[in-house]
């Protein structure tokens, strides 16, 4: 039976007034008894009543088969016996009778749609469900309405039709806005269409109403988590009892590993009921706890004939929660019209945690990592620090400082290097707006500094497949430094860029799609002060397909510049292009 339905009894006893007294003294026969055909039809109607108050459904349902085998043609009794199914929950089985008892007097059409409906909605039959249920919200007007749009709002759903079952179920709430059945549905809907402010405005609205209700104060915590609050959505599902099935585990878990916690989340993955918690727990938090390895191969070049081609191979682990240790081979080989040397490259990683997330400081993730290269006759060691902050949700703060290479083969022939100092904001305050903004000074070993600063605003247009459009820009000025000498570096005075882009991630399990095309302009300015202009187009894209639970492909490819990377042009930042295309394998063992 499903919740909402009227009281069992009360139903099953208005059918035994309208079709006579249950014989007190008689026996309920078992499935065979019932069947024979010896016995009335009167008495067998009698006994399969009696049964179905007694939720005898085995008796009962036998009875009324026996009677529809014997009466087919007998529209009351199709509908009675299509009834005592769906109270015993063979829904299937109560909308074919509903079927034939349409069919034979189409006449009643009103009274026996709304059934047929809702059973073939529990019967697995949602297409036909949301058929009916739009004809009959068509055709009827105040609370009959509003259950059929009910009806066609979780048929839509039950077809992945979000965007239908949101439009449904807020006609069907505007009309009984005291309904908290609907109420509700309409707020989940609201989170399932990506609408997460709206969801959690509507589910305190809720939570105001009943302080009570142990459901809705989770429902609140998991629009938190999903709006991106997973601090404060940790704080709702923690402030309830502790999770009581399953789902709820798998609720808990996943704004656990959203909050970097994965080692938390896992225990409450044990006993996955569905895919998704399944998937969440083999492809995604088992991996952030497992040793793993990885093999890439990278290939980019540009307008100024210079090709990059790289192996790396790397294997890391988890010495302890929350950290990281990681070794990396990688072997380089540089070429363009200047040389082509190679290198071969060694670099350590170790990254951990600190901090919890009811911390008053938030949770801190530094890294460290040294590096060591050998090129023909220059061996330089590079190394970097960087922090990673989220003092609170929505705020996340970086920095770096860093020695770095300059991967061109005259910038090698000179021996360049470059230290950077970074630190950059980044607000997502609502889940649909990405706000964010960067500095750095960039100092080279001869001396030559730039100031750098960047910027990009993002707003999702739609959230499934989610799409978003953005601007972003970049601009740095040399601020010290003469360039005297060619040492294989660009070096201009300043150098301007804005783009527009569009967006797309989208996963279809088991694969993966992240995809961005932009437009932009540049502007270069030289040390003798002449300007030119650029077109920093874009397009990138990553594809990306999980295998196994221990094995992922991924693909990246793009291109930048002019033409989008495929076409030449002039000098500096004019014309000038790049394209890349990356190769990797990640295991996990």
């Amino acid at each position: 039976m499903r919740p909402g339905r009227p009281l069992l009894a009360a139903c099953l006893l208005a059918l035994v007034i309208g079709g006579g007294e249950v014989r007190a003294q008689a026996a309920v026969p078992t499935a065979a008894a019932a069947q024979g055909a010896q016995v009335p039809t009167a008495e067998l109607r009698s006994q399969a009543r009696a049964a179905a108050l007694k939720r005898d459904w085995t008796a009962a349902l036998a009875g009324f088969d026996e009677l529809v085998a014997r009466h087919g043609d007998d529209v009351d009794l199709l509908i009675e016996a299509a009834r005592v199914h769906g109270f015993a929950d063979r829904n299937a089985r109560a909308a074919a009778l509903y079927r034939r008892a349409l069919a034979l007097a189409p006449a009643r059409r009103a009274d026996i749609a709304p059934s047929l409906a809702w059973q073939s909605l529990w019967g697995g039959a949602p297409a036909e469900a949301r058929a009916l249920f739009a004809e009959l919200a068509a055709a009827t007007s105040g609370a009959a309405r509003v259950e059929m749009l009910d009806g066609l709002g979780q048929a839509h759903q039950a077809q992945g039709e979000q965007a239908r079952a949101l439009q449904a179920f807020g006609e069907a709430h505007a009309l009984a806005p005291g309904q908290l059945r609907l109420h509700r549905r309409y707020a989940m809907s609201l989170l399932w269409n990506g609408d997460e402010g709206a969801a959690i405005r509507e589910l305190r609205i809720l939570v105001a109403r009943q302080p009570g209700d142990r459901d809705l104060a989770w429902a609140l915590a998991n629009a938190l988590n999903f709006d991106g609050q997973h601090r404060a959505a940790l704080r709702g599902f923690l402030a309830q009892a502790a999770p009581t099935h399953p789902g709820e585990r798998a609720d808990l878990a996943r704004a656990w590993r959203w909050a970097g916690y994965e080692e938390r989340a896992l225990p409450l993955l044990a006993d996955p009921i569905d895919a998704d918690s399944r998937w969440l727990r083999d492809y995604r938090v088992r991996r952030e706890l497992r040793s793993y390895g990885f093999v890439a191969i990278e290939r980019a070049e540009d307008r100024d004939k210079l090709s990059v081609d790289a192996l790396v191979v790397a294997a890391g682990g988890h010495p302890s929660a929350g950290s990281t240790l990681e070794l990396q081979a990688r072997r380089l080989r540089l070429d363009d019209d200047f040389g082509d040397p190679q290198a071969t490259q060694l670099r350590a990683l170790y990254a951990w945690r600190v901090g919890a997330p009811d911390g008053e400081r938030g949770t801190f993730w530094p890294t460290l990592a040294l590096g060591a290269s050998h090129f023909p006759g220059w061996n330089p060691l590079t190394a970097s620090a960087r922090l990673r902050w989220v003092p609170r949700d929505g705020i996340r703060v970086d920095g770096e400082a860093a020695r770095e290479l300059v991967e061109a083969p005259r910038a090698v022939a000179h021996r360049v290097t470059l230290d950077v100092l970074s630190a950059g904001v980044e607000a997502r305050t609502d889940p649909r707006w990405v706000v964010a903004g960067s500095a750095a000074v960039l100092r080279f070993d001869d001396g030559s500094t730039r100031v750098r600063a960047a910027g990009r605003i993002e707003r999702r247009v739609l959230a499934r497949p989610r799409v978003a459009l953005g601007v972003e820009g970049m601009a740095f000025e040399r601020v010290a430094g003469e360039r005297d000498v060619d040492r294989g570096y660009w070096n201009p005075r300043r150098y301007a860029e804005a783009r527009a882009y569009v967006a797309l991630t989208h996963e279809i399990r088991p694969f993966a799609l992240q995809a961005r095309v932009g437009v932009g302009s540049a502007r270069e300015t030289d040390d003798a002060g002449q300007r030119s202009h650029g077109s920093p187009h874009l397009w990138e894209l990553e594809l990306g397909w999980d295998v196994s639970p221990t094995l992922r492909l991924r693909l990246a490819a793009g291109g930048s510049g002019q033409g989008l990377g495929v076409s030449a042009g002039g000098s500096g930042g004019a014309g000038y292009w790049r394209r890349y295309l990356n190769l990797r394998a990640d295991v996990w063992f």
